[in-house]
């Protein structure tokens, strides 16, 4: 059990204010509710540099990271799949165009 630092309440499952660091009980949680010193900084901190505490999948660096699931046009995905195509598949695709060539003359 942890004490509430705002009014000294045991508290089984404290929350921790993610500005000042201290664990509080639910009734003071927030940071408007505990008179939170943090939050003032960071919102004085927020004025001077936006672009960190713009929520991060938003930020234009987030898209081109690995592990993202942003999509890619389709013609950006041909064109890569046709980069990496290697030798086997090259000489299978032939294969294929082949079996289907001489299947289509046999049927007519």
């Amino acid at each position: 059990m942890t004490t509430c630092h705002y009014c000294g309440e045991q508290e089984v499952m404290p929350f921790t204010c993610k500005f000042c660091g201290e664990r509080f009980c639910r009734e003071h949680r927030l940071p408007e509710s505990h008179e939170c010193i943090g939050l003032q900084k960071f919102k004085e901190e927020r004025g001077r540099e936006p672009e960190k505490w713009i929520y991060e999948p938003f930020q234009e660096k987030h898209k081109k990271e690995a592990g993202r699931k942003v999509p890619k046009p389709v013609l950006e995905r041909i064109l890569h799949a046709l980069k990496n195509l290697n030798a086997r598949t090259i000489l299978y695709m032939i294969l294929a165009v082949i079996v289907v060539v001489l299947l289509l003359s046999v049927v007519r």
